[in-house]
């Protein structure tokens, strides 16, 4: 079998860490964190704006709380796809320990009837505000007696842990073997319990240098720079939405692109947030890429990415004009709509089109893979 075949979504190649560091600053509202994996010996492959899957860990401290909780033996074995493993180790690798939803508590209802769970199930807001930010420690601290008679029957009313795919942030050109992740760690409290995101914690906080984490490369061919080296790209990645474009800009610098690269990046201050810093300042210094950035709370109002696009209107257009492409990569539900917008009226204001000749322009952009988004 070819070396190529052997490490899939169905079967993640172990990746060694070679390394994790924080972006963002102490005192920074955001924590930011830069990990980097080997690819060496997997036959994994990857382009500049594909994105990579992650299958995360559950936190021991969440499992063992959640085992001690339920009353069951960490020890006991389970079988998990035709291995055995103990409890403790299979709700660590295996089993989805933290999403709750209708489905799920209706499993654990059905397992272990619970008055409580008989009247959230009825009530459609009270289902959603109950399930949002909640695990099943949660519902296992929340019953009076032990609900599972052992482990194997509380992980059959579980989910599989499921992988997330983050956008790479390496171009393998300038990074051969290696693949690298910008990655925004997710913290929240609820009930007065400190939370985190599965996935991002799992590398912000457990992995270290030697250890590995199972990996696959999740293609994403509708987010690609242009076979036309010499075409000038406008980048637009607010926050973690950077990611991609550090893949495009050192995939367009190894290959010696002649088209000119434009990044519009934003976070909230500039002495904190400056992701990737000391490898931009240098870009910018020598003339290889333009920067605009919006640091959104650096003064008494705030400045967004499509502020700076809006400032910037009748160069953006120039370049548009000379068949640049414009990549978007973040926040889908207010960011993305934002830049669109920005940028049908800079159709109107510069190209003199109305309003439906300026949708028609973007819908023919995006048509002619010119206009491309990479949103979540």
């Amino acid at each position: 079998m070819a070396t190529e075949a052997l490490y899939s979504r169905k079967n993640p190649f172990p990746a060694p860490v070679l390394g994790v560091r924080r972006l963002t600053g102490e005192g920074s509202p955001k924590e930011t964190i830069h990990i980097e994996f080997s690819l060496e010996g997997s036959g994994l492959e990857y382009a500049a704006g594909d994105a990579l899957g992650v299958v995360p860990c559950n936190d021991p401290a969440l499992v063992d709380a959640l085992i001690d909780a339920l009353m069951l033996d960490p020890a006991e074995v389970l079988s998990v796809d035709g291995e055995n493993k103990t409890l403790r180790e299979a709700l660590i690798a295996d089993y989805d320990i933290t999403a709750l939803s209708k489905a799920a508590l209706a499993k654990w209802h059905a397992a272990a009837p619970c008055p409580l769970l008989a009247e959230v199930l009825e009530d459609k807001c009270r289902l959603k505000d109950f399930c949002w930010g909640r695990d099943f420690l949660d519902l296992a601290q929340k019953q009076e007696r032990r609900p599972f008679a052992d482990g194997a029957s509380f992980s059959a009313i579980l989910k599989r842990l499921g992988a997330r795919l983050y956008s790479i942030a390496s171009s393998p050109k300038a990074h051969p073997g290696q693949v690298h992740l910008c990655v925004g760690a997710v913290r929240y409290t609820t009930d007065g319990r400190k939370r985190g995101g599965v996935c991002s914690t799992y590398m912000a906080d457990r992995l270290q240098p030697g250890d590995t984490a199972r990996v696959f490369v999740h293609s994403n061919k509708n987010f690609r720079l242009p076979e036309d080296p010499a075409v000038p790209i406008i980048m637009v990645g607010p926050g973690t939405g950077i990611a991609p474009f550090r893949s495009f800009w050192e995939e367009r610098i190894a290959s010696r692109a002649a088209g000119g690269n434009w990044l519009f990046f934003g976070n909230p201050y500039k002495a904190t947030d400056f992701c990737y810093e000391d490898e931009l300042a240098p870009l910018v210094g020598s003339g290889r890429l333009k920067l605009s950035a919006a640091w959104s709370r650096d003064q008494a109002y705030k400045i967004y990415v499509q502020n700076l696009m809006e400032q910037s209107g009748e160069e953006i257009w120039q370049w548009l004009e000379q068949g640049a492409h414009f990549y978007m990569c973040g926040d889908a539900s207010r960011m993305a709509k934002d830049v669109e917008k920005t940028l049908l009226s800079l159709a109107a204001r510069y190209g003199g089109r109305s309003e439906e000749e300026a949708a028609a322009w973007l819908s023919a952009m995006k048509s002619a893979g010119r206009y491309q988004k990479d949103v979540y």
